[in-house]
C-alpha cells in the first residue's frame, strides 16, 4: 500500500488524516466483513491486545484472533507495542493507518488554503492548532535590554523564518499572535500554548521554563547546554534546542521552545523546524520531544544553512 493525505470536510475547516491507498480491492476486502469492521473501528478508538479487546466487544476470543491475523497479513494493522507479564508477549495493536481508500483514474482537484499537518509534523504541532488557526502565543525576546541578564533579543526577527513556515499548515488567527516575553510576564499569558523564540539570556519566560526541562541552560560556569537525557554538555555557538514540553503552569497546553546559547544558536533550532523537519522529527510519534541541534555554514559566507540532528 501507498501513502496518500485525506481531507475530511468538517464546517467550514478540513481536517487531514494519514490514508494507506489499497493498490486492490483485494487490500482492504478483509476489512469488510462485519466482525472485522467492529474491530478496526473499536481499535481506531484505543489500541488493545487481542484478549482485552474481545472482551470489550463482547467476542469470542477465537473469532477476535481470526479477523486480527487476516488484518494484519493485509496491512491493515500495526503492532504498536509489546505488553510483559504472564506468559507470551501480549501485542497491542492499532490500525497501520487513519483511513484507508481506492484511488480510482483522474487528475483530482487542486486543493486550496493551509497544508494538511500530516505524519510526524501533525505530531510535533497538532496541539498548538484549533478550527485550523494557531492556537497559541508567539512569545519573542524583548528588543531592550531587560530580564536578569539586561539581554536585548536578537534572534527575535529571525522569528519570521518561523512564521513563514506555520503559514503554510496554519489559518490567520484574529488579531496579533505575538507578545513580547515582558508582556506575557506582565498580563500572566504563560498559563496557555506557547512558541517560545529565544533563550533564558533573551527570553524571560524562558528563563522560567528552564529548570523544568530534561535538557537545560547552564551558567554556573560558562555557559552551555546540560542534557540529563544522555550526560552530554555544549558549548559552541551554534548549539540550540528544540523542545516541545507540557506547559507546567496549566495542564493540557504545550510549549514549544527555540532556544540556542547564544543568538545563532537560536537561529539553529529555527533552521530545524523549517527546513530540516524530516531529520528533526525522525521517529517521533508524539508527545515530549528534545533535540539538541548545531548550525552549519556549509558555504562559508558567514550565515548558517545547515543543520545537524546531535540528540
Amino acid at each position: 500500500m501507498s501513502e496518500a493525505t485525506l481531507l475530511e470536510k468538517r464546517g467550514h475547516r478540513h481536517v487531514a488524516r494519514t490514508a494507506f491507498v489499497a493498490e486492490t480491492p483485494e487490500a482492504i476486502a478483509t476489512a469488510a466483513h462485519p466482525t472485522a469492521w467492529r474491530i478496526l473501528v473499536e481499535l481506531g478508538r484505543a489500541p488493545d491486545y487481542p484478549g482485552n479487546l474481545a472482551r470489550r466487544l463482547r467476542l469470542h476470543e477465537q473469532k477476535v484472533y481470526y479477523h486480527i491475523n487476516r488484518m494484519r497479513r493485509a496491512g491493515l494493522l500495526r503492532v504498536v507495542r509489546e505488553e510483559h507479564g504472564q506468559g507470551a508477549p501480549a501485542k497491542v495493536l492499532a490500525p497501520s493507518a487513519e483511513a484507508f481508500a481506492l484511488l480510482l483514474p483522474g487528475t483530482g482537484t487542486a486543493a486550496s488554503g493551509p497544508a494538511p499537518l500530516t505524519g510526524p509534523l501533525r505530531a510535533f504541532l497538532g496541539e498548538f492548532e484549533k478550527d485550523g488557526v494557531l492556537d497559541a502565543w508567539f512569545v519573542l525576546g524583548a528588543p531592550t535590554p531587560h530580564g536578569p541578564f539586561l539581554t536585548a533579543a536578537r534572534a527575535s526577527p529571525y522569528a519570521a523564518q518561523l512564521g513563514l513556515f506555520l503559514g503554510r499548515y496554519f489559518g490567520l488567527r484574529r488579531g496579533l499572535a505575538v507578545k513580547l516575553d515582558t508582556e506575557v510576564k506582565a498580563e500572566g499569558l504563560e498559563k496557555g500554548n506557547l512558541i517560545l523564540v529565544g533563550g533564558p539570556v533573551a527570553n524571560i519566560v524562558s528563563l522560567d521554563l528552564n529548570p523544568r526541562l530534561a535538557v537545560t541552560f547552564d551558567w554556573k560556569e560558562v555557559w552551555r547546554l546540560r542534557s540529563a537525557r544522555t550526560g552530554k554538555t555544549y558549548a559552541e555557538d551554534t548549539i540550540g534546542l528544540v523542545a516541545k514540553v507540557p506547559n507546567p503552569w496549566r495542564e493540557g497546553a504545550w510549549i514549544l521552545l527555540l532556544a540556542g546559547l547564544h543568538h545563532s544558536g537560536t537561529i539553529a533550532s529555527l533552521l530545524a523546524v523549517t527546513d530540516h523537519g524530516d531529520a528533526l522529527l525522525k521517529g517521533y510519534e508524539g508527545g515530549e520531544l528534545y533535540r539538541v541541534v548545531q548550525g552549519l555554514d556549509r558555504d562559508g559566507d558567514g550565515r548558517l544553512d545547515d543543520v545537524q540532528v546531535l540528540e
